[in-house]
């Protein structure tokens, strides 16, 4: 697990947009799974700004997670995130992206329709997350096993009350569905970006703690390419 720290979010930004530029033009066929937040849509808007649309042709994207129960076109899934920050601005074919879809009825085959597909690929060239302030990785919450693929996951409280901030109303969250931690354990590369103060006490956590699933980031420690990049404020209380 490499950490790095950057004077702030927009160095932050900067470096991972060349990061996944420059990634996608030695592969050009890469499969990434990306993410929705405040600190990744700022990566993709350099993304936007810094690279050619046929940089992109032949990628496959696959979205990290989705809030169960919320459509696809609301302000605050991860597929309106990604698509509205980065694909349609850069014109990605909507025939090279899927994201789960939250309102089956089948949440288990979605979960496999998903699964296959990466393997399908040939696995995980690059995934990129965030970490929320109880230290869960998409929606894979404290208690999840490292050995899981794609699944269901019962919301814990604080993800519920933060994950409001990405809607305009009061949105009912009980259940994501997201890519499961043993996805990442076996993507090519791995990266976590965090920004703020408020990330500051969970990533000393990361930091202090050995691999455990009660703290689900700590998986990181268990990557042969694992990446950790925050800024000032979130690196406050390391060593």
């Amino acid at each position: 697990m490499e950490i790095q720290v950057f004077n702030d979010s927009e160095e932050l930004a900067n470096h991972t947009a060349k990061f996944i530029i420059n990634l996608v033009k030695d592969k050009p066929t890469a499969t990434l799974i990306l993410t929705s937040g405040d600190t990744p849509v700022k990566t993709y808007h350099k993304i936007v700004e810094l690279a050619e649309p046929e940089d992109f042709a032949q990628v496959t994207v696959i979205g990290l997670d989705e809030w169960v129960g919320v459509p696809a076109t609301s302000e605050g899934s991860c597929r309106y995130i990604v698509e509205e920050n980065l694909l349609k601005p850069l014109g990605v074919n909507p025939a090279q992206y899927t994201f789960f879809d939250s309102m089956t009825e089948d949440l288990q085959q979605e979960c496999e329709r998903v699964d296959q597909l990466i393997f399908e690929k040939g696995g995980v060239d690059f995934i990129v997350v965030g970490i929320g302030l109880n230290g869960h990785i998409g929606l894979n919450e404290p208690g999840t096993s490292f050995d899981l693929y794609s699944h269901v996951s019962k919301l814990a409280e604080i993800t519920i009350s933060t994950g409001q901030k990405y809607f305009n109303e009061n949105t009912e969250l009980t259940q994501g569905i997201t890519i499961g931690l043993k996805h990442l354990l076996e993507a090519k590369t791995a990266v976590m970006i965090a920004t703020g103060e408020k990330k500051a006490e969970i990533l000393r956590e990361v930091v202090i703690q050995d691999p455990n699933i009660n703290l689900p980031a700590t998986v990181f420690k268990k990557h042969i390419n694992g990446h950790i990049w925050i800024d000032k404020a979130a690196a406050s209380l390391l060593q």
